[in-house]
């Protein structure tokens, strides 16, 4: 066994026993450590797993600290606190003594509670959760109605721009080469739908020549917006009639191995999401390269796109190209 410590900060966190969990403050102080210790304690759970950890103490002139940790307490958690003697990494043969102890038992043990074991004594402090004053809990759940719509007006906002800008960076490639399909990845939208079609909405607004700031303009070219969250990724695809590609063999070629849930489809629009499945390696964050690559591999074999490793002295469009 062998832990490796951050020596900038203490590290505190609720570690999970449980759905039904209940989260407790344990502060816990250390008595009778050898004198010049480094001290630093570790806290296992019952499979021997480290859930936290105090910070590097250098050189104590004191044979005694205190430190706190926050827990989530089910009906039995047992929890080991081992001590160490060390100054770089942390290994078994720096322990220097430690126990075990079961929140169980001290919670029904209000206080403060001691034990003992190799000659060195904890202190064990658990403070439950107090009850919310219900008047309190009303007044946190009261919307400022107001506020809120002002700042999804402004979400929208952004995301209208947002969808302007990229619609004139494809625009220009398809004018520079020809290319009337690309992907296109969006920042702000995430899995919210009313952002998703703000951006939309923004690309397909036609740009007159003499505009004074230029956006949109991408009202004849074949795109999919793609925009994810660790929960799902979304596809909002838009092929306008004309076009070689068609909507439904895009899409199908894109999402094969997944199974999408599509919401819409009118024969040029779709909207589609493929959830996360962690249990079959379904992981949004992965799963939008995968499907942007299975999108340009069928565009390139029907030559609507040029594979990046022709040699050809024209301009050509690969896959950084028709992904932005």
């Amino acid at each position: 066994m062998s832990l490796q410590a951050d020596s900038a900060s203490f590290i505190s966190e609720a570690v999970s026993t449980g759905k039904k969990g209940q989260k407790v403050t344990l502060t816990f102080s250390v008595e009778g450590l050898p004198a010049g210790t480094n001290p630093v304690v570790g806290v296992f759970d019952k499979q021997g797993k480290i859930v936290g950890r105090t910070e590097w103490l250098s050189n104590t002139s004191s044979p005694s600290f205190a430190k706190q940790f926050i827990f989530m307490h089910a009906n039995s958690t047992q929890l080991t606190f081992s001590v160490y003697n060390a100054s770089d990494s942390v290994s078994k043969e720096d322990y220097v003594g430690g126990v075990s102890a079961d929140l169980k038992n001290l919670m029904g043990n209000a206080g403060t509670n001691d034990v003992s074991a190799d000659g060195i004594t904890f202190h064990f402090a658990l403070e439950l959760p107090k009850k919310a004053d219900k008047k309190a809990k009303k007044e946190e759940k009261k919307a400022d109605p107001v506020a809120d719509a002002a700042f999804r007006k402004k979400l929208i906002a952004k995301a209208d721009k947002e969808g302007g800008k990229k619609a004139q960076d494809i625009a220009g490639m398809k004018d520079m080469g020809g290319v009337a399909y690309f992907h296109v990845s969006l920042d702000l939208c995430g899995d919210d739908w009313e952002l998703l079609e703000a951006c939309m909405k923004a690309m397909n607004v036609p740009c007159p020549e003499d505009a004074d700031e230029r956006r949109g303009g991408a009202e004849d070219i074949g795109k999919v917006l793609v925009s994810y969250t660790d929960a799902k990724l979304c596809l909002y695809m838009h092929v306008p009639a004309g076009l070689e590609c068609k909507i439904d063999e895009w899409f199908g070629a894109m999402t094969t191995t997944y199974t999408p849930v599509v919401i819409s489809n009118d024969g040029t629009f779709i909207k589609a999401e493929i959830v996360a499945n962690p249990d079959k390696n379904v992981f949004p964050i992965k799963v939008k390269d995968d499907v942007i690559n299975k999108g340009y591999q069928m565009l390139t074999e029907k030559k609507l796109v040029m594979p990046d490793e022709d040699d050809d002295d024209e301009m050509v469009f690969g896959d950084d190209d028709f992904y932005i």
